[in-house]
């Protein structure tokens, strides 16, 4: 039976091996309202915000356009470098799981379809590492796919990405479990495919 960090790895080849189409497909694909909404519930405007699996950089250039400081961290080091070609700075290579950095370093942590690749155990250890390095009542962002079951995408390069689907319940309860209140959870249409669950919520003390 093939584990977990087997789908995750081939999923990095994939991203790896199709960074510059990947990124340029979905480069106007902006969640502007969310974004909007998460810079205006930061307790901290002055403290940097962590974009957890930035991919291409779109993101956390629009972030950093709107004057936040932004760190964004991914694990395709060939995404890594479409975000710095697309104008995104500090940016580091690292699993979202276990993050290289102090407690209590960010205001706010935007994670966009990053955790679709995890299943139940690794969503759930990335949401209480972001708990960790969140500040009190820090704000974080959080948009898997809608639905059940897992599935594999091909890349149309001979490679292919793992998914796994989450009803808004089980996000909801692993986020809760992590030691958030959640402010909003919505299962809304997707701006390029499918359906996602949306979550803000806030962490406690």
């Amino acid at each position: 039976m093939r584990s977990d960090e087997y789908f995750l790895s081939r999923t990095i080849e994939s991203y790896n091996a199709t960074s510059s189409e990947y990124s340029q497909r979905f480069s106007t694909t902006i969640l502007e309202g969310h974004i909007s909404r998460f810079q205006s519930m930061l307790p901290y405007g002055d403290m940097p915000v962590l974009d957890a699996g930035c991919g291409g950089g779109r993101d956390a250039v629009e972030m950093a356009g709107r004057g936040l400081r932004v760190v964004g961290v991914d694990l395709s080091e060939e995404l890594l470098r479409v975000a710095r070609t697309s104008g995104a700075s500090n940016l580091v290579l690292s699993d979202i799981r276990r993050l290289p950095f102090r407690d209590s370093s960010f205001s706010g942590i935007w994670s966009c379809a990053s955790l679709v690749h995890m299943p139940p155990t690794g969503l759930r250890k990335a949401v209480s590492e972001f708990k960790r390095l969140l500040v009190p009542n820090g704000i974080l962002f959080v948009t898997v796919r809608h639905g059940s079951g897992t599935e594999w995408r091909e890349d149309g390069a001979g490679g292919a990405r793992w998914f796994q689907l989450y009803s808004a319940s089980e996000v909801e309860d692993i986020v809760t479990e992590c030691g958030f209140s959640i402010e909003t959870s919505v299962v809304e249409p997707g701006l390029v495919r499918g359906k996602w669950v949306s979550v803000f919520a806030v962490g406690g003390s």
